[in-house]
């Protein structure tokens, strides 16, 4: 019998992903980074329903972190490091399992852009926990 659901397995992964990029990402994207978010992507999957069309997106958004990685983009690096997919995977595993108000009976357009933005708040938010664990000298 498992202890946990795919659900809660999941939910570990992401907060695992966010204390990681807090705690040991600083200012770039290494293999280590990739290969967490790569994890997280398949408890991901194994967690929600995935649209085909936010399936592309989201491994299209995975190979793009690989790129930065391996061509050391420094500029793209708070766009796909483990603070940024931390929270995305997030926000697409709370709006899964509809606990994000709101969502329910708009259009696709609103959805996504709703979601974008919360992703944006919540990543800066995440960006900011990380400055301040690092000012703070632990």
């Amino acid at each position: 019998m498992p202890l946990l659901n795919s659900y809660q397995a999941a939910l570990g992964g992401v907060i695992v992903i966010l204390i990681y990029g807090i705690v040991v990402e600083k200012y770039y994207v290494s293999r280590s980074t990739i290969f967490s978010n790569i994890l997280s992507f398949i408890l991901l999957l194994a967690s929600i329903r995935i649209s085909p069309t936010l399936l592309v997106a989201l491994i299209i958004y995975l190979l793009m972190g690989v790129l930065v990685m391996k061509y050391h983009i420094k500029i793209l690096f708070p766009a796909f490091g483990a603070r940024a997919y931390g929270s995305l995977a997030l926000i697409l595993l709370l709006q899964g399992r509809a606990f994000i108000p709101g969502l329910e009976g708009r259009e696709l357009y609103e959805v996504v852009i709703l979601l974008g933005l919360l992703w944006i708040v919540f990543t800066s938010f995440v960006h900011l926990i990380g400055y301040l664990y690092e000012k703070s000298g632990f």
